[in-house]
């Protein structure tokens, strides 16, 4: 199941974000304070993993120039509204349950308001739906009689209701047309597809795991039901070793006890560093240990479950809490997702909110490359930033620019404030909101100035993005993209081919060139031709022109998004 597109309407910061299409890994690109956050926030309250505690509240969650104490709100417009899509064999299981032909579209709508109901849009039909419920029945001829003429469930159900001693066959159908569809065909499709739609998982910079824990207060808070996000990460560090505290706890042994903690740590240190490269010489070690009466409460009595970090090199441990921010959201966001991923499979859409942003720019290339190909194949994922390190100039038309719009009638200077809006157009006029998209393609960019032994010199920006764009095409249909041994570089015109060939002459490269052919250019060419030929230890491999019709084409298809 897909998500296509969302619209957020009355929400904090957003009137109306205007409806916008999402990719598998959509990025939405914003300065602070534009609306980002308020945009996911929303997404998440569709389908939470914690459907008690994500409800919309008018009173924290309405815009104030709308809301007034004790005003109900209405349902309609909703404050999130999505389009999906089922993909072939979810489609092919409903239609197994409901009838061929049951479900005449692969396309349905989700929306939720104020009164935090989840509101379905899909086209069922019920006959067919009747039809195929009675062929299953197991009825013989006789059996059918009470409801040959039945064109909705509610006949059915009458028909059946009507008879003095029905046979098993048709208690077993009035069953079923009490219990599954007791409320409806529609309610009853809707229920199935509610099962299949996947839940939205949330993860902030501030979800962090503790470095230590008081084991008694934990225990109070989930007998309560108050656990925090920091005890739902413990849960997840131990279930991914296949454990509980009070698993642990339960051991009749030292050595049994021990050695639990021990396989827990090696299982967990295995897993995080597999993933983290800046440190390698890093363990995780876990350890349940007595209070001591001079630590600062809840940790001065009872037991305390810590995690502690060791640095083998230095032969050195601290406490998690005082190793690196970055590091710190890393570990407890791979604990996080790994034990959801064990729990709730691939019916996961993942929400994070400024992933990474107090890492180094190369772990937030790492962490892009994660998502990428961790991630990507099973799951959406919908994350916000404002790095250039988080956006990915490979895939830079999947993201969205987030904006808090305000617009000044030139005429009268009455301002008027439009609120949020996400844009699919990611040259946006506001420079502070593409600032990371710029940033991003400009590394991206700047690294075509190291030359490889193969280089492909192209004119300008537009060309670079082109290529790559197609080669990506290429790939995701199982064909050759461009080899990785090629660089692409970026020489700013025809005119310059000659100079880029003349400075790195005698470094034995293979050059392709790819430029336009336009009236008047005749000259230019020769001339990048000739510089070519002329440089003998270049061998130029390709020298392709391009019709002067071609490229407005493709101009226009990128304008709009591919």
């Amino acid at each position: 199941m897909r998500l296509l597109k969302a619209q957020v309407r009355s929400f904090r910061c957003v009137e109306d974000s205007e409806e916008f299409s999402l990719a598998d890994v959509t990025c939405l690109v914003g300065k602070n304070e534009s609306g980002k956050t308020a945009i996911l926030k929303a997404l998440h309250k569709l389908k939470p993993e914690h459907e008690k505690e994500e409800r919309f509240e008018p009173a924290r969650d309405c815009p104030r120039r709308k809301w007034r104490p004790g005003q109900e709100i209405p349902p309609d417009p909703p404050a999130i509204s999505t389009r999906w899509l089922l993909d072939d064999a979810e489609h092919a299981k409903l239609e197994e349950q409901f009838g061929r032909g049951a479900l005449p579209y692969k396309e349905f709508t989700v929306s939720k308001g104020y009164d935090n109901e989840r509101v379905y849009e899909i086209g069922v039909k019920e006959k067919v739906v009747v039809k195929h419920v009675a062929a299953v029945a197991g009825l013989n001829a006789e059996e059918r009689k009470p409801i040959a003429d039945a064109q909705t469930m509610d006949m059915i159900r009458r028909g059946l209701e009507a008879l003095a001693s029905p046979t098993v066959a048709q208690k077993a159908l009035l069953d079923r047309a009490r219990g599954e569809f007791g409320d409806g065909v529609d309610e009853a499709v809707i229920a199935a597809v509610d099962q299949m739609l996947p839940t939205f998982l949330y993860f902030a910079d501030y979800q962090r795991l503790a470095g230590q824990v008081s084991i008694e207060a934990l225990a109070k808070r989930k007998a309560q039901g108050t656990l925090t996000d920091k005890d739902r990460i413990l849960e997840s560090l131990l279930g991914l070793a296949g454990t509980t505290l009070e698993n642990l706890l339960a051991s009749p042994t030292f050595e049994e006890f021990n050695a639990s903690l021990r396989a827990v740590s090696i299982q967990i240190s295995d897993m995080i560093f597999k993933y983290w490269t800046q440190n390698v010489h890093l363990d995780v070690e876990l350890r349940i240990d007595q209070g001591r009466a001079s630590d600062p409460p809840p940790f001065n009595t009872g037991s305390v479950f810590r995690t502690r970090i060791e640095n083998t090199r230095h032969k050195a441990d601290t406490s998690f809490d005082d190793r690196s921010s970055g590091f710190t959201w890393f570990f407890s966001f791979l604990v996080w997702f790994y034990r959801l991923r064990q729990t709730a499979g691939k019916k996961l859409l993942i929400l994070l909110d400024e992933p990474g942003l107090s890492l180094h720019a190369r772990p937030q290339h790492d962490l892009l490359r994660y998502i990428r190909v961790e991630l990507k194949p099973e799951y959406q994922v919908v994350y916000t930033t404002h790095s250039p390190f988080m956006v990915d100039p490979d895939d830079v038309l999947s993201a969205r620019t987030v904006e808090d719009v305000v617009v000044k009638d030139k005429t009268t200077d009455v301002v008027q404030l439009l609120g949020t809006k996400v844009g699919e157009r990611v040259l946006s006029t506001d420079p502070d909101t593409v600032s990371p998209l710029q940033r991003a393609l400009d590394y991206e960019m700047t690294q075509t100035l190291f030359v490889g032994r193969h280089t492909v010199l192209v004119e300008g920006a537009s060309d670079f993005l082109y290529l790559k764009w197609f080669a990506g095409q290429l790939e995701r249909l199982g064909k050759p993209g461009l080899d990785y041994r090629w660089t692409i570089s970026i020489v700013g015109g025809v005119d310059r081919v000659p100079g880029f060939v003349s400075l790195f002459r005698g470094n034995s490269l293979q050059v392709a060139a790819l430029v336009d052919v336009q009236h008047g250019h005749k000259q230019r060419i020769d001339n990048a031709r000739k510089a070519l030929s002329d440089a003998a230890t270049l061998r130029p491999r390709v020298r392709r022109h391009v019709p002067a019709d071609w490229r407005p084409r493709i101009r226009g298809l990128g304008a709009r998004g591919g």
